[in-house]
């Protein structure tokens, strides 16, 4: 009977799969760290993406702070140069509404039947004196006085309150007459609101 040794087979046998262990564990030890160093490199590049992305977004938001700032001074600047326009409209109807109003009064007088001794326009008020036939007369004067029309709107009445401040009978020449005092006030517009104002009254 032949016998066989098959210790030294079983040796290298065990020594091989040894030696196939130890590259199995280098290779994926080699496999983890490259695996590593990609996810390194890969979150590198990821954050300095959004480094750069974060710079630009800062560059782009000064340069909006900017363009912001300069559009809140141009905004200045047109509200200003509004407002200069307006008080020059208000000089030139100021400087015109006198002529006006007694153009106007000429045609709200009662023909033959009055006639005026003073009159007096300061703001938004005018007085007027004068002498009268009857009462009756000074009745469609104070009615003439509540039709005079705007400057700016033929339409529009200048006064919005007429009022009768005093009537009493005078003796001129042997004729007994109607002296009175009419003041009028005109018509003034609300300031107007700004559109930041009314939004935040809603």
């Amino acid at each position: 009977m032949i016998r066989i040794n098959l210790l030294p087979f079983r040796a290298a046998r065990k020594k091989e799969n040894i030696r196939r262990q130890v590259s199995i564990f280098f290779l994926c030890l080699l496999l983890v760290m490259v695996v590593l160093v990609w996810v390194h490199f890969y979150l590198g590049s990821k954050q300095k993406r959004l480094t750069t992305s974060v710079s630009d977004t800062k560059k782009e938001l000064a340069l909006y702070k900017k363009k912001n700032a300069e559009i809140s001074d141009i905004r200045k600047k047109l509200k200003d140069l509004e407002m200069r326009q307006n008080v020059i409209k208000d000089l030139e109807k100021q400087r015109f509404e006198p002529v006006h109003i007694l153009d106007e009064l000429t045609d709200k007088i009662v023909p033959e039947r009055m006639w005026l001794t003073r009159l007096d326009i300061k703001g938004n008020q005018m007085d007027v004196d004068g002498i009268a036939l009857d009462n009756k007369t000074v009745a469609d004067f104070i009615d003439n006085l509540e039709s005079l029309s705007k400057l700016d709107d033929q339409n529009a009445h200048m006064y919005e309150k007429v009022r009768l401040n005093k009537l009493q009978q005078e003796e001129i020449r042997n004729l007994n007459m109607k002296k009175f005092e009419i003041s009028a006030l005109k018509m003034v517009k609300p300031p107007e609101v700004p559109n930041d104002k009314k939004a935040k009254r809603k």
